[in-house]
Order: structure tokens, then C-alpha cells, then sequence
């Protein structure tokens, strides 16, 4: 199936219903109207001579004209490529050259920057659709439909290649996963690169409108769950820190939030205090997915089935089961603790990494896909995640997960974030280091963090060195930017050992 066939589908069913809605510049259109706009864009397109199958480049933060030049270049066969507006212009010159584009569209607070990124033509995103051509011929399953870059890297890019059949079928796991209904509302505050915007389209595809609620904000998030009657949201690691925290410094009266069933957050990168502190926040709302943009929503864990764990005191590090139409397996165990890489397999995988054979190659294996991470299957096939596989540090011999050793230095009171990684050593192979982030107002010391850690950890997985900083630079998506908190660390104090 391709992605045209979708937005068709949902244009004849529901009309006259409300797809999309943006909260900050007040514009909404039916299903109609959006089926509309998306054979104008197609259009748009022929019109400036773009030939079918280019790559189009998107710049923008999130709104109603971003999807439908997200959606619409797909929909009649050309290659969305969406690029994340808070990189530097080196990274984002190095991933525009790398994806060859034929046109840059940029929001209007991207329209000085983009001028500078590239020499092929830079227009602004289109607010109207009224434009007519001859139609396209209609894309197969097998065409490639988007570009979607991993990392900011000044290096070698890396982009992950979906086509029409593998983006269909995503739209298909998601509407598996979290069934919706007609006029279900699904509020977005995400950014909708690289992969989010799918999630959304899948809500689209049932019928769901989708509420653009602009940029996060912790201060506002449960009020407009409130206003917009929303059914469902998503948020990433960072947003519900923030959003957590918010609520401690300025607490506000309880949202009975009626209409709200899911918030879907990908937990990973969860340690299981804030997600303890969310659930006290939402209730039992919370539902986690499991995925990568190599294969977005594999594995689902849906908020009653997480509650029921969380009961039991068996949800640490639990992020479901795979889709219906998605295979899970563990391979290579870990010769200490028994987990395997997990691997995935099912019609949402990606295609291959744009221009990287070599890494396609050692990434996707007969129809496999290598994730990197380590997991554990029980009896009910339900999937655990307990570390990186090149994460591991191998340290006198032994293997350490460094999310074992973050976690247990979370435990502590006067810490507020930690991350864990292994540095070259002579002695060692690899020393154990910690940065750590206190709570405000707390102090301790390297070596009491250290003395704290061997009444919990066996002593090979004692941290060798702990360093403190005033915060741990995160992506988007949580994860800690190892790079930048090396630069951060070469400006910082020099490091406290034990």
C-alpha cells in the first residue's frame, strides 16, 4: 500500500471532519480540504519543474503547511527529507548536501538561515494549496518516500531510507497499537522530525484530528490536554522531566482530563523514578513504544498492561510486545547476564542507510535489523531492554552496563542525573566514569558517591572517577550527547578519582 492511498481513503470517509487544527496560528482544515491541499502541493511541485522522485527538503517548526509538504511530497512520489531547525548550519549543510536536495522549504523562522545552507532554490513553505497540474503518475510500494536523518554529525551523515511500503505499514502497526476512533484527539507538542510526523499521520488515517499545540510547554501541557479534549499525546524523556519538575516548583489543581487515555513515550531513556513520578502526575496513562527510525513502533507496551506491571513491580526497563506484524528476537547473549542484542524483523523496517552500503550491510542482515540493544524476553515474550550492547564496559576483564551503575547513583538522594562510560586505562582496559547532575541545594562528594555505590554494586562496577556538572547536554530524545559533555568536561573542574 502507499501513503496516497491512505489520505484518500480518509478524505472520502470523513469529509467533512476536522483532520488538522493549530492552536498557535488558528487554522484547521476538514479531511476534505487536506486531500485537497495535498494534490495542490503535488502540484506546486510540477509546477517548478521538481521531477518526481527528488528530494525535498523541510525546515520548520511544526504546523499545518509543514505536513502537508511533509505529507504531500510523499503522497504523490516525490522524497521528504525534514531536518531538525535546532542544528548548527555546518551540520545541517552537511546533511542537505549529502541528501542532494532539489528544493529547500523553510518556516519563517528558518528564512534567513536557510538562504546559506544550500544552492538549490529556498522558498517558503506554501500556506495555500490552489494550484493545478496534471496529475502524477501514482508511486509504488517499493518507491523510496523519505530521508530521515539520524544524528547531527559534521561527519559522514547518516539518513535513514523508508519507502511508500515501509511508512504504510508503520501507519499500520500504529493503528494497531493504539486503536482510535473517528474525532479522537490527538494533541502534538513534538517536533516532527524525523519520524514523528508519521505517528501523526497514522492518527490521521483512522480519522483522529490532530490538535498542533505548538512548543512544549511545561507550564501549559496539562491545561491544553484539558481544553482540547485530547484522547492521546506523546511526549520524549525531556519533556516529561520538564514537565515533572513544573509540577513540583509550581504545583497545580489536579486535570480530571475525562476524555484522556494514553500519553505514549518511548522509556528507554526513563529511569524508573520519573516514570514513577509521571504516573503519579497522569495516572495510569502511560503506554511505551519501542522503536528506532531504522524501525519506528515495534513494540508496544499499552498503558492498562503497564499499570498491571507497575503493580507487580516487574515494569523496570519493560517496553512491550512486538506488533502483529513485527518478529523480535535476542541473539548473542552476554556471556554474564544473559541478554541479547535485540533484533527486529517485519515490513516496517527501513530500506537501508542513504549512500552507506557498508553500514546497511552490517546493520541489516537477512531481513534482520541489529538494533545495539541489549534485552531480555520472558515466558510472555515480553521485551526488556537492559543496556547498549556498545555501550558495555569492559573493565578488568568484566562486562558493566552502564545503565546499572547510572541507575543505582540515581538512587541517591542528592543526585538528579547521571550518565556512566568507559575511558581508556592502562591498568583497567577501561575505567568506569560517572558525571554526575545534585539536586539543588545538595551537596556530596566523589567519594561518598563512591562508598555509597559499593553497598550496592559489586566493586568492579564501582565508578573509577566521578565528575560533577551543572546539567547533562540531552537530544530531543533524551539521550545524553556524549560529545558535547566531553567538550563541557575538558572546560570543567578536573575530575574528582576514588
Amino acid at each position: 500500500m502507499t501513503l496516497g492511498a491512505f489520505f484518500s481513503r480518509a478524505s472520502t470517509q470523513w469529509p467533512d471532519a476536522t483532520a488538522m487544527q493549530d492552536l498557535t496560528s488558528g487554522q484547521r482544515l476538514t479531511f476534505a480540504e487536506v486531500g485537497k491541499a495535498l494534490a495542490g502541493f503535488g502540484a506546486f511541485l510540477v509546477n517548478r519543474s521538481i521531477p518526481q522522485g527528488a528530494r525535498i527538503g523541510i525546515l520548520a517548526d511544526a504546523s499545518i503547511p509543514y505536513l502537508i509538504a511533509d505529507y504531500g511530497a510523499m503522497a504523490n512520489g516525490y522524497v521528504r527529507v525534514p531536518l531538525d531547525p535546532s542544528l548548527s548550519p555546518l551540520e545541517l549543510k552537511s546533511q542537505i548536501a549529502d541528501a542532494g536536495i532539489a528544493l529547500l522549504l523553510y518556516g519563517s523562522t528558518a528564512a534567513i538561515q536557510a538562504q546559506d545552507l544550500t544552492n538549490a532554490p529556498c522558498l517558503p513553505l506554501p500556506n495555500s494549496w490552489d494550484e493545478t497540474a496534471p496529475p502524477l503518475p501514482l508511486p509504488t510500494g517499493d518507491d523510496l518516500a523519505s530521508l530521515n536523518y539520524t544524528g547531527g554529525t559534521t561527519g559522514q551523515p547518516k539518513a535513514v531510507m523508508h519507502t511508500q511500503g515501509s511508512l504504510s505499514a508503520v501507519v499500520t502497526n500504529i493503528s494497531l497499537a493504539r486503536p482510535t476512533s473517528p474525532q479522537d484527539v490527538l494533541l502534538n507538542v513534538r517536533p516532527l522530525w524525523p519520524i514523528a510526523s508519521v505517528s501523526v499521520l497514522a492518527h490521521l488515517c483512522s480519522g483522529g484530528t490532530i490538535v498542533l499545540g505548538g512548543r512544549f510547554n511545561p507550564a501549559t501541557f496539562l491545561s491544553t490536554l484539558e481544553r482540547t479534549a485530547a484522547t492521546f499525546s506523546s511526549l520524549v524523556p525531556t519533556q516529561i522531566s520538564r514537565l515533572i519538575h513544573h509540577e513540583s516548583e509550581t504545583p497545580s489543581a489536579p486535570k480530571a482530563l475525562p476524555h484522556f487515555r494514553s500519553l505514549d513515550v518511548g522509556a528507554a531513556a526513563l529511569s524508573s523514578e520519573i516514570l514513577d513520578k509521571a504516573t503519579s502526575l497522569l495516572g495510569p496513562r502511560l503506554s511505551i513504544l519501542y522503536g528506532m527510525t531504522e524501525a519506528p513502533w515495534s513494540f508496544y507496551l499499552p498503558a492498562p498492561v503497564l499499570a498491571a506491571l507497575r503493580q507487580t513491580e516487574r515494569s523496570a526497563g519493560a517496553v512491550g510486545f512486538a506488533l502483529e506484524t513485527v518478529k523480535g528476537r535476542l541473539t548473542d547473549p552476554d556471556t554474564l547476564s544473559g541478554a541479547g542484542e535485540v533484533e527486529i524483523s517485519g515490513p516496517h523496517l527501513m530500506a537501508g542507510y542513504w549512500k552507506r552500503p557498508d553500514l546497511t550491510a552490517a546493520t541489516l542482515q537477512n531481513g534482520w535489523l541489529r538494533t545495539g540493544d541489549l534485552g531480555e524476553l520472558d515466558p510472555q515474550e515480553l521485551l526488556r531492554i537492559v543496556g547498549r550492547r556498545k555501550e558495555i564496559i569492559r573493565t578488568g576483564g568484566m562486562s558493566v552496563q552502564p545503565s546499572e551503575v547510572a541507575e543505582t547513583l540515581l538512587d541517591h538522594t542528592a543526585v538528579q542525573d547521571a550518565h556512566v562510560f568507559g575511558l581508556p586505562d592502562p591498568e583497567w582496559g577501561e575505567r568506569i566514569c560517572a558525571v554526575v547532575v545534585l539536586h539543588s541545594g545538595q551537596s556530596v562528594s566523589a567519594e561518598q558517591l563512591v562508598e555509597y555505590c559499593k553497598t550496592v554494586l559489586s566493586r568492579h562496577k564501582v565508578p573509577k572517577q566521578i565528575q560533577f556538572v551543572s546539567h547533562l547536554p540531552r537530544s530531543h530524545y533524551g539521550k545524553v550527547q556524549q560529545g558535547k559533555l566531553l567538550e563541557i568536561l575538558k572546560t570543567d573542574v578536573k575530575p574528582q578519582k576514588s
